[in-house]
Order: structure tokens, then sequence, then C-alpha cells
């Protein structure tokens, strides 16, 4: 048996109450691990509500991002639209101005085509009285065409449907068919009374200052008298020019000089 010592008592009996401490505060650890303090529980709550902010902020970025992203869309779009919307502004300002030019430049039109009209009609009414007098003066060459065509004309001077410049066109027509007379021959045959009887014949035309008749049987022919308005017959001298104008007038014959009786020719308004 070993007898301790004073100085080793001593340390026994000091280290014996700190072991007793131990063995009986160890059940007392474990409970503290198993229940967790309050201040634990408020940083582990703490980490989570930060957790949850995180994730929250996570996903309100993801969600700003995706936000960004369609109004970036939407504002590209806008744009394109805005500058799509001022090119077709542009354009239709643009037709318009060109509308309303185009009102101002027919406008302008009608009032032109308004005076022309009230000037113009006189002028085609006085063209048209001196058609009528010429034909009526001149020697009888193809009356029926002719007065065909002045009452055409008439009818057409007559009708408010017909626009001014139709009514232009025909005076100037029948007008230039007139004067084209004057520098023209031609040969018809026509039935006229000659002396005392009708007779069918070839009528030459020297444009309008003489006709001439030929009998189809070429015995007889006269020249048409403007100051009496009748036919008169030639002596037998003028057969052979005016077979040979006939000829001519056919174009049976090359143009010559011919001694034709031209007579008088009648002053114009009927006068003798």
């Amino acid at each position: 048996m070993t007898v301790l010592s004073k100085k080793h008592l001593l340390k026994l009996i000091l280290v014996l109450p700190a072991v007793t401490g131990t063995l009986f505060s160890l059940p007392q650890t474990v409970k503290c691990q198993t229940a967790k303090p309050p201040v634990a529980r408020q940083a582990e709550k703490a980490v989570e509500q930060a957790l949850q902010i995180q994730q929250k902020s996570q996903a309100d970025q993801t969600r700003w991002e995706r936000e960004k992203t369609e109004l970036v869309l939407l504002y590209e779009q806008l744009v394109n639209q805005k500058e799509a919307l001022e090119t077709e502004n542009a354009d239709l300002t643009a037709r318009q101005t060109a509308q309303e030019e185009l009102n101002q430049t027919l406008l302008k039109q009608k009032e032109d085509a308004i005076r022309i009209q009230t000037e113009l009609m006189p002028f085609l009414n006085r063209i048209y009285d001196r058609l009528e007098s010429l034909v009526a003066n001149d020697p009888p060459f193809l009356k029926d065409e002719r007065a065909n065509r002045l009452a055409t004309l008439k009818t057409i001077m007559k009708d408010p449907e017909i626009t001014i410049s139709e009514k232009y066109r025909k005076v100037m027509e029948a007008l230039f068919i007139e004067a084209e007379y004057g520098s023209t021959i031609e040969v018809y045959q026509e039935k006229v009374e000659v002396g005392t009887e009708n007779i069918l014949g070839n009528i030459f035309r020297l444009g309008r200052v003489s006709l001439f008749f030929l009998s189809l049987d070429q015995t007889t022919c006269a020249v048409f008298n403007v100051s009496l308005d009748r036919w008169q017959i030639l002596d037998a001298d003028h057969l052979p020019a005016i077979r040979s104008a006939v000829e001519i007038g056919g174009k049976r014959r090359p143009v010559e000089l011919l001694p034709l009786p031209l007579g008088r020719l009648a002053p114009q308004g009927g006068a003798q």
C-alpha cells in the first residue's frame, strides 16, 4: 500500500472536485447541444432570411433582365414604327402637296376652259356662217357631200354635250376640207341639166375656179356659169381640151397646160 505524501494528497484533493464537476456537468453539455439557445435560433433564422432575400433578389434580377430585354425590343420596335410613320407621313405630305398643286392646276384649267369657251364659241359660229356662205356661193360641186358635212357640223355646234375642243376640231376639219378644194382637181360622174335635158356625164372640177361637163359619149361639153347659176353649153371647139382635162383628172393622162374657158367668178354674198 502506497502512502500518499501530503503534497500528493493535496493535488488529489484539488483535482477531484474538478473531475467530479466535469462528470456531473457532462449531461448538461449534451442537453445544451440538443436544445439550441435563442441566439443560435436567431442567427439561423437570420441566415435563412438572408438566403430567402438573396433568392428573391436573384429572381427579381432575372425578371428585371427579362423585362429589360422585352422593353429594349419594344423600344426598338417603337423606334422602327416611328421611323416608318415619319416616312409615311412625309410621303403623305408630299402627296397632299402634289394633289393641292394638281387641284390648283385643274381649277385654273377649268377657269381657262370656261373663258376659252366663252370667247371661242362666237368665233366658231362665225367660221360656220362663212362656210355656209362659201358653199352656197360656190360652183355646185359635190353638193350632197358638202351639204351633209355642214348639216352634221351644225348639229355638233348646237349640242351642249359636245366639248368645245371637239367642236373646234370639227369646224377646223370642215374648213381645211373646203380650203383643200381650191388646190385640187377631180373627176366625178353626175347628172346635170344642160339646156333642157338632164344628161349624165363626167364633171371636171378645177379647184374652186370652174366646173366642166363632158357627156359620156364625149359629144357635149359645158361649163358652169356662176353668174347665171346654170350650166352653159360650150362650142365643140372646146371638146378636145375638156376631154384631156377629164383624162388628167382621172389620172389617165399626165398633167399638161390646157386652154380651158374659165369664165367669171361669182361675187361672195350671191351678188350678180
